[in-house]
């Protein structure tokens, strides 16, 4: 009986333990990151900045704190809200004066609803590292902008636009919940985000705008991320 008794007691123990999520499979926890980086603005004008030589002054600081829930080993969203700054050009081509760049500078605010899938949970196969993809949708309200003292297309000030987004995360986890990771990103944003939108007279007579209906920013960032209990 004692026998009897101590397998029992065993199995009791060890067969839970078979179901019991590894250290690294956050299904139905919570998480809070932040990060920052670099973005780029890719909208009206820019290539004034990139033919003359000075993409580094396109180059800008940004970043996010987000909180999460992971459904599942493979699904997960997250909410985000973050600041970034930005810069931009007054129209070039149609001007007359010989300048290069009619440039200025503007900040950013943005919130975004982010879909997050986990290869690892694809796979079954949960380890430190955490590829992962999202896609989300938002907006962003811009303001703060200096005035580039062109002579007929200043920027209007502030503008509120809808947002759409996608990207890849890189992420290394740690056995106490704590992560680490990179984020590549590219944001697309209605055309008023840069406070210019070209008319139909500019698009159509001069070569200096494609009409494209999004101003662009692309992303990298590195950042923190903490998986609770």
């Amino acid at each position: 009986m004692r026998k009897i008794a101590v397998i029992l007691a065993t199995l009791l123990v060890g067969v839970p333990s078979l179901f019991a999520q590894g250290p690294f499979d956050y299904s139905g926890r919570w998480n809070f990151s932040v990060q920052g980086g670099l973005a780029v603005t890719v909208s009206d004008n820019v290539f004034g900045y990139t033919d003359n030589g000075m993409f580094k002054d396109l180059l800008k600081l940004q970043g996010q704190a987000a909180i999460g829930y992971d459904f599942t080993g493979s699904f997960g969203v997250r909410l985000a809200g973050g600041y970034a700054n930005h810069a931009g050009s007054s129209n070039i081509l149609q001007t007359a004066g010989g300048k290069n760049v009619w440039p200025f500078t503007y900040r950013s605010v943005f919130v975004f609803a982010d879909a997050v899938m986990n290869l690892n949970g694809l796979t079954g196969h949960f380890s430190p590292f955490a590829p992962k993809f999202y896609a989300g949708l938002g907006g962003a309200r811009t303001f703060g902008f200096t005035n580039p003292h062109h002579p007929f297309q200043n920027p209007h000030d502030p503008n509120y636009v809808f947002g759409m987004r996608g990207g890849f995360i890189a992420e290394v986890n740690f056995p106490a919940g704590i992560g680490l990771f990179a984020d590549l990103g590219l944001e697309a944003y209605g055309d008023w985000h840069n406070g210019i939108r070209p008319n139909d007279k500019d698009q159509s007579y001069f070569k200096g705008y494609a009409g494209f209906p999004f101003d662009l920013v692309p992303k990298l960032s590195l950042g923190l991320i903490y998986h609770f209990k």
